[in-house]
C-alpha cells in the first residue's frame, strides 16, 4: 500500500502521517514527538537558526521550528494540554524547546511505524503506540496516563473551551472555574503550560480540524469554528501546522473516533 498523508484525531490527542514535509516557521500548543518511520533523519530548525537532522525529537508547546522531511516518512504525535502525556513530556523537556532523539530508543516499536504511514493500522494500535513512544522516550513504562492530573477547576475551563465554538470571555471562564481572572490567568499557565488565548486559540484550530472530514466547505468550517472568514482561518492554520487548509481537507485522510467526535464536535 503506498505512503498517504494520514490524520487520526482522538480526544487528547492527534497523529498526523505523512511521506514528507517542508514547513515555514510554526508553533503550536501542543508537545510534538516527530519521528522518522524509514529511520533515515530529518532536518529541525529553531527559531534562531540552529538546525539539527533527528531521527526522533520532542518539541515543546510554544517553541517554532521549521521541518523539512524529505521522503523517509514522518509520524507527528501531538498532545493535548489537558491531557496526562503532554505533563509527562513537559516535565522531561524542562526548559529545553527542542530536543533530539534518537529514535532507537523505541526499540520493536518501529516494526509499526511503515504500517502506520501505509494506514495498515487500527485506531486504536496508533494510540496505544503513540503512549508507548512517550513511555520509551522519558523512562517511564505504564505511567504515562492518556488524562488526569490537572487541578478541576482548569480542566473545567479546558472542558469549555473544547465544547463552545464562540466566543470566550476571561470573565466567563474565571466563572466556571470559580477564580479572579488574574488567578484563573496565572493558574491556567502554571498547570497548562500556555496562556488561556493561546488555548482557546488552539481548541479553535483543532475543533475546525475535526470537521474536515466531513467535506464540507471551508468558508462554512471557518465561520462555525469561530473564525472571522476563510482567509483567517487560512492564516492560523499556516502558523500552527505550515499547511495550509485546502492541503489538510483535500490532500490528507482525515479520520476522528467516537471520543473525539463528542469532545470536539460542533
Amino acid at each position: 500500500m503506498a505512503a498517504q498523508n494520514f490524520l487520526h484525531l482522538w480526544d487528547s490527542s492527534f497523529l498526523y502521517v505523512t511521506p514528507a514535509i517542508e514547513s515555514d516557521l510554526t508553533a503550536r500548543s501542543s508537545v510534538t514527538l516527530l519521528a522518522s518511520v524509514s529511520g533515515h533523519p530529518f532536518r529541525l530548525e529553531a527559531a534562531d537558526g540552529t538546525r539539527a537532522l533527528c531521527t526522533a525529537a520532542v518539541v515543546a508547546a510554544g517553541a517554532q521550528r521549521r521541518l523539512y522531511v524529505d521522503g523517509c516518512g514522518l509520524l507527528s504525535l501531538n498532545f493535548d494540554p489537558g491531557s496526562g502525556a503532554y505533563r509527562t513530556l513537559s516535565q522531561w523537556i524542562g526548559d529545553r524547546g527542542i530536543v533530539p532523539v534518537n529514535a532507537q530508543c523505541f526499540g520493536r516499536l518501529r516494526d509499526s511505524f511503515e504500517a502506520a504511514q501505509c494506514g495498515a493500522l487500527a485506531e486504536h494500535h496508533l494510540q496505544s503506540l503513540g503512549m508507548r513512544m512517550v513511555e520509551a522516550i522519558t523512562e517511564r513504562p505504564g505511567r504515562c496516563e492518556l488524562s488526569g492530573g490537572l487541578d478541576p477547576r482548569i480542566d473545567s475551563v479546558m472542558r469549555v473551551a473544547r465544547s463552545h465554538a464562540g466566543p470566550l470571555l476571561l470573565q466567563d471562564l474565571s466563572e466556571v472555574a470559580c477564580l479572579s481572572p488574574d488567578r484563573l490567568t496565572h493558574l491556567f499557565r502554571e498547570q497548562a503550560g500556555v496562556s488561556i488565548k493561546n488555548y482557546l486559540l488552539w481548541a479553535k484550530v483543532r475543533r475546525s480540524v475535526q470537521q474536515f472530514a466531513s467535506g464540507r466547505p471551508l468558508a462554512d468550517i471557518a465561520l462555525d469554528g469561530g473564525f472571522a472568514s476563510a482567509a483567517h482561518m487560512s492564516r492560523t492554520f499556516q502558523c500552527s501546522f505550515g499547511l495550509p487548509p485546502s492541503f489538510l481537507s483535500r490532500q490528507v485522510r482525515v479520520t476522528a473516533d467516537d471520543q473525539a467526535e463528542r469532545v470536539w464536535g460542533l
